[in-house]
């Protein structure tokens, strides 16, 4: 990533970060997709097991921490919004935020397997960041913060990996590096820094997920509820069917019914409509009084 793109995200990571601190959870999950949609360097791969898109970026793409970043706040928002949401919403909203929880483990998947080169190894090309370094994990102590312990600035100075050399024997000397070092532990403490780092942040994702896997279950899958209308039978449409000889036959039962209606609005007793003439009446009485 070159760094003028790096400063366009860093500076949206910013503000990404205030909404979610300034409680918009809504524009700060609604941004989030934005920005993970505009990685348009991302390859987005299907996840059939899961049911997820998970992000698997290259060398010369988004780094793997900023991407995990993105998911996790956009994630921390649709979780926070299924605990406000009404019951038709919030298996919605958790469902998302189990999207993005997984998408950002998987995210930090490539840094945190034991079988790959770690990226600040002896044997790696990418110079170590942590003598910039301007504040301790431990001084975090939100969620939140904690996710974001890692500085941004730690991976602006990241140059491509170097085309492996062969030696006589036919075999590259990244590949002999790698197997003197993926057996042994980190010796220096920025490789241990980094590797505690990144494992606590992948445990935290993990707890998140669970909980919110927990709340999915406990919501269940909204019903569809979908209620076929009765058929109506119309008594003028039925009561008239074809006989086997093709003559119209009457229904017995439909007419029956028909016959009992109309006895039925004969014997109704109505209400006899105004007459106004006792009105009248006693109008020209009250004139006659006050004239005499």
């Amino acid at each position: 990533m070159d760094e003028g793109r790096y400063r366009e995200l860093k500076e949206k990571m910013a503000a990404l970060k205030s909404l979610y601190a300034s409680r918009h959870y809504s524009q700060c999950a609604k941004f989030g997709e934005l920005l993970l949609s505009e990685s348009h360097d991302q390859v987005c791969k299907l996840d059939y097991t899961s049911n997820v898109r998970a992000f698997h970026p290259n060398k010369d793409q988004t780094h793997p921490l900023h991407l995990a970043h993105l998911n996790f706040y956009t994630a921390l928002s649709h979780d926070t919004l299924a605990r406000e949401a009404t019951l038709k919403n919030r298996w919605k909203e958790l469902s998302l935020a189990d999207q993005h929880y997984t998408a950002a483990i998987h995210a930090l998947s490539p840094l945190s397997s034991p079988t790959q080169e770690e990226p600040w190894s002896p044997a790696s090309s990418l110079p170590s960041p942590y003598s910039r370094r301007r504040s301790s994990v431990y001084s975090h102590a939100s969620a939140a913060s904690s996710a974001t312990s890692i500085d941004e600035d730690d991976y602006l100075h990241s140059s491509p990996a170097s085309k492996p050399t062969y030696h006589a024997h036919g075999l590259p000397s990244t590949q002999e590096a790698q197997l003197r070092t993926s057996t042994s532990r980190p010796q220096t403490p920025q490789q241990i820094y980094f590797t505690a780092n990144i494992a606590s942040f992948v445990r935290l994702l993990e707890a998140h997920r669970a909980d919110v896997r927990v709340q999915k279950d406990k919501a269940g899958v909204p019903a569809v509820r979908f209620v076929m209308p009765e058929p109506r039978t119309s008594p003028v449409r039925t009561r008239w069917s074809r006989g086997a000889g093709g003559e119209e036959v009457v229904d017995e039962a439909e007419e029956d019914a028909l016959e009992r209606i109309r006895e039925m609005r004969k014997n109704v007793r109505f209400r006899p409509r105004f007459d106004p003439e006792s009105v009248r009446r006693l109008c020209g009485e009250a004139m006659a009084e006050l004239t005499v």
